[in-house]
């Protein structure tokens, strides 16, 4: 991550540090919610709040009060770092020490990353005009630089896997992305729908890395001249359906970034997915706050829950608990919110 001022961002990012270390002291761990020794930890949007992103992990279990990632585990984050709370730079400057410290950590990319490239002609931000985005102008689009830069390399991808498959106990395949994918992405990506999700999660991150490096190298091209085409910029996201998060947004035909449940409403509840995904899969998804679901009342609105599809062996896990909404300036007050869905634990 590149900073107007690191030295600046680093005196405040140890600062916080050092009142979460001591807060956490006074914060129980919950041997319920911790995540097995080589699990996956999914951890979804964050949406710039720092505090409540740590006090969550600190209870999971899978951070210790130097607030280090436990290597025993490997990470995804399911995008949507940024917008509504202040310390998206504190975690970048952290999650940075991280991968430093050699933890494994996967990144993947939320409709709110995208918004940083969809900029009006002077680089207002168009669809998120977020004190991220609008910060963002201020230090010469730094991070929008940084995010395109590291979909270019592969830093920053679409989809992960994760390959482990107990068959004894008819696990299946886990796919970690930040809305879920459907059928119909598998025939846009030229695949046909029975392809192993392996292949197709392959492809899709190649797609959104040939993309970025399009777009990156145009990015530096208008930095070189001191003038951004920002729809030139836009172009190689909004060509493909597969990354257009503006067609039809909130609706099960539009990109895999911005896609609902597919139901005319949200606060319906039980409630079935009106569309056809892959068979085996267990899709670990963020995107939708499980709050805006009218759940039954032996449901919580603040874990995990997952929808079957209405045909096939497919299930999306829909985990976006609401860390980033629950902000409050100046106070480490949070609602307790689980990574975890403790009926059905996924992968």
């Amino acid at each position: 991550m590149s900073y107007a001022n690191k030295d600046i961002i680093q005196s405040k990012a140890l600062s916080l540090i050092k009142e979460l270390s001591k807060h956490l002291k006074s914060i129980e761990k919950e041997e319920a919610l911790f995540f097995n020794t080589g699990k996956t930890v999914y951890i979804p949007d964050i949406h710039g709040d720092f505090v409540h992103l740590i006090i969550t992990l600190y209870r999971h279990g899978v951070l210790d009060l130097n607030l280090n990632l436990n290597k025993d585990c490997k990470y995804v984050f399911l995008g949507d770092f940024y917008d509504r709370a202040p310390d998206t730079y504190i975690i970048d400057f952290w999650l940075n020490n991280q991968i430093k410290n050699k933890t494994e950590i996967y990144r993947l990319l939320g409709n709110h990353e995208m918004a940083f490239f969809e900029r009006k002609e002077n680089g207002h931000p168009i669809i998120f005009p977020s004190q991220d985005a609008i910060k963002d102008i201020a230090i010469g689009f730094q991070i929008t630089e940084n995010l395109l830069q590291n979909i270019a390399t592969g830093s920053l991808i679409a989809a992960y896997v994760d390959t482990r498959r107990d068959v004894a106990c008819n696990v299946p395949t886990t796919l970690y992305v930040h809305s879920y994918i459907i059928n119909d992405d598998f025939i846009e990506l030229g695949l046909n729908p029975n392809t192993n999700i392996i292949n197709f999660a392959t492809t899709l991150n190649k797609r959104l890395q040939e993309h970025g490096q399009n777009a990156y190298e145009t990015f530096l091209e208008g930095k070189r001249n001191n003038h951004f085409n920002w729809k030139l910029i836009m172009e190689p996201f909004l060509q493909d359906p597969l990354f257009n998060i503006y067609d039809a947004k909130n609706d099960i035909h539009t990109s895999f970034l911005w896609r609902r449940t597919g139901l005319p409403r949200l606060n319906i509840y039980p409630c079935e997915l009106d569309v056809d995904i892959p068979d085996n899969v267990h899709q670990i998804v963020g995107h939708t706050p499980t709050f805006l679901f009218k759940l039954s009342s032996n449901e919580f609105i603040n874990k995990p829950f997952v929808i079957p599809a209405p045909n096939g062996t497919g299930k999306v896990q829909f985990s976006d608990v609401g860390i980033g909404y629950y902000y409050k300036n100046d106070s480490f007050e949070r609602p307790d919110v689980l990574l975890k869905d403790l009926q059905q634990e996924p992968l």
